[in-house]
């Protein structure tokens, strides 16, 4: 929230421009905490941010580490909690988002 006015007062949106913003990041928010991975979803394909790398940071640390909302990782990246993810087909059926395991060097390059 406090972002979000910042941005909204830092880039002198116009009211109009800040109902859609807002109404955008609202809706973005909920699809990130649904903790269901739709194919086809559009905001999956446009943002490395969705629900599957939300429910990442979950699982392992919690809310203290998740630095990227609502729209892109680069907070994580900055700040050395960036956690890359796969997603597996569960046997039931559906999906689920799994942790990636990287060594040392790997985790410099994401850094």
């Amino acid at each position: 929230t406090i972002g979000g006015a910042l941005s909204f007062l830092v880039s002198g949106m116009t009211p109009r421009t800040s109902i859609f913003f807002f109404s955008f990041a609202t809706i973005k928010t909920v699809d990130d905490h649904c903790g269901l991975w739709l194919p086809g979803n559009i905001l999956h394909a446009l943002f490395n941010n969705n629900s599957a790398y939300h429910d990442i940071h979950h699982q392992l640390y919690g809310n203290k580490y998740n630095f990227s909302q609502p729209f892109f990782v680069i907070w994580d990246k900055i700040l050395g909690t960036y956690m890359p993810y796969s997603i597996e087909h569960r046997k039931g059926g559906g999906f689920e988002s799994r942790p990636v395991k990287l060594n040392i060097a790997e985790q410099t390059k994401t850094d």
